[in-house]
């Protein structure tokens, strides 16, 4: 109870009241005077309920707080205590009314905990449990339980009961209109589709994606150009697994046109290592050299640096396979990782690889501790890489001879003569050298006058020309200035 008392006084002073007397304070000018309060002095008595109830609501609001609180001090240790008390907070909380605050969080903890413990049904049914409350707190805190319970779900081991949180998110999320955070749930499933190869749940889903992304009319909303850029993202990787080339040339330039207005490093990354894997499927290797430098970048600028060693061997491969004079591993970016063992191995590769040492990279492709084959990826391209190497120690080992025998380019190049047949072919058909093959005698016969020769003599003869040509310009300056006599 409040009371109020109304004083005419002069000036404020301290006074202290006993009885219905209020003495002045000592050392006061009104020191051992006494002010008596009669009738018409007023007084005001305000009563703000009763007390009792008052502090039987808080004391259940502050047990239910303190519960929270000792459950979640015992969530790390003692999974399975704090479950029990995360139950109680739920209870009792319930027990109180419509106010929602303290069982949501408590719900939230219990989901993470039954999918730590592996109890998945568990997890589910709370779960449920949980999304009835969504229309009850904030849009922030419902995103924030949604992402942490998803996070903490995708360790499970059981996929179906994954795909079960997705679905029962997504049809909550369809009835509160919370669009941002049903396409950002719609993704991770998409991934997780993608992850599981399955192509027809991804292929609809991709189709719902891409549909918030349109005009009425039906073409895509330039002003949703992020998430465009993520549905794209996906579809691009389905055409990779699906080797859908065709699709992917489709969608790969409107990528480019959305990514000079947005630069998201973890989408562009993606799409330039499908783009780089493309250009390698149709043996573009200058094209896919760049492309794999570019999501080499991105990757190492999102903090994946796990993929971002993965690109810079695909670099090192595509770098190769172009003939390319360029070092990657003289970039800024690449030092980072030239201690790593495994990049250290391709940088080797590409050395020998500069010096037609046909030896070191059999012997570097060859052994598993170098690691380098363990990707199937490059495995693929091994043969288009062993080929080109081998048709310049070829092209080289017969630059001095005349006439040669199959059979030494074979032992030189450590291959078969069938082998060392394609490969002359190939450089004879390629007009990088001129000769014929003798396949009954087992003989290389090279032309003298090779191609590199021809175009030497030609050069010589554009040079003598001009020499000419300026000979006579000068004669015809000088009888302009000295005319023969009349």
């Amino acid at each position: 109870r409040m009371l109020r008392c109304s004083l005419a006084l002069a000036s404020p002073l301290p006074l202290a009241c006993t009885g219905g007397v209020f003495l002045s304070a000592p050392g006061s000018a009104f020191q051992g005077a006494s002010v008596s309060m009669s009738d018409s002095d007023e007084f005001e008595y305000e009563d703000d309920g009763d007390p009792a109830e008052e502090e039987e609501g808080d004391e259940e609001a502050i047990q239910v707080e303190n519960a929270f609180y000792e459950a979640d001090d015992n969530r790390q240790n003692y999974p399975e205590r704090a479950l029990e008390q995360f139950q109680k907070v739920v209870t009792l909380e319930t027990a109180r009314g419509t106010e929602v605050v303290w069982r949501f969080k408590a719900l939230q903890s219990m989901v993470g905990l039954c999918g730590r413990l592996g109890r998945f049904d568990d997890m589910v049914a709370r779960y449920r449990e949980l999304l009835s409350y969504m229309d009850k707190v904030t849009r922030n805190d419902a995103s924030e339980a949604i992402n942490a319970v998803l996070d903490s779900a995708s360790s499970a081991s059981d996929v179906s009961k994954l795909e079960t949180i997705y679905e029962l998110t997504l049809e909550n999320l369809q009835a509160t209109s919370n669009q941002r955070l049903w396409f950002s749930t719609s993704v991770k499933l998409a991934k997780l589709h993608l992850e599981l190869g399955e192509v027809h749940k991804l292929q609809r889903l991709i189709r719902s994606l891409h549909k918030t992304c349109q005009k009425p009319d039906g073409t895509d909303d330039i002003s949703k150009g992020s998430q465009l850029l993520e549905v794209y993202a996906l579809e691009i990787q389905m055409c990779t697994v699906t080797k859908n080339s065709l699709r992917m040339k489709e969608i790969y330039p409107k990528t480019m046109e959305l990514t000079t207005a947005i630069a998201d490093p973890r989408n562009i990354a993606v799409i330039r290592e499908s783009g780089g894997k493309m250009y390698m499927t149709e043996k573009k290797w200058e094209g896919a050299y760049n492309e794999f430098f570019e999501a080499f970048k991105n990757y190492q600028e999102t903090g994946n640096s796990g993929r971002a060693k993965v690109m810079l061997k695909y670099v090192v491969l595509a770098n190769m396979l172009a003939l390319s004079d360029i070092n990657p591993f003289d970039s800024r970016e690449a030092k980072v990782y030239q201690d790593d063992p495994e990049i250290s191995a391709m940088a080797n590769l590409r050395t020998a690889f500069e010096q037609n040492d046909i030896g070191t990279v059999d012997k570097l492709t060859t052994n598993a501790s170098y690691k380098i084959l363990s990707d199937p990826f490059i495995r693929t391209y091994l043969q288009d890489l062993l080929r080109n190497i081998r048709l310049q120690v070829l092209q080289n080992t017969i630059r001095p001879y005349r006439c040669v025998r199959l059979q030494f380019l074979a032992t030189e190049l450590n291959v078969e003569s069938e082998e060392v047949i394609s490969l002359l072919v190939q450089l004879i058909l390629d007009e990088k050298i001129a000769a014929k093959i003798d396949g009954t005698a087992g003989f290389l016969h090279v032309d003298a006058s090779s191609k590199e020769e021809a175009m030497r003599f030609a050069s010589l003869k554009k040079w003598v020309d001009s020499f000419e040509r300026i000979h006579t310009g000068l004669l015809g300056k000088l009888n302009q200035m000295n005319p023969p006599p009349v």
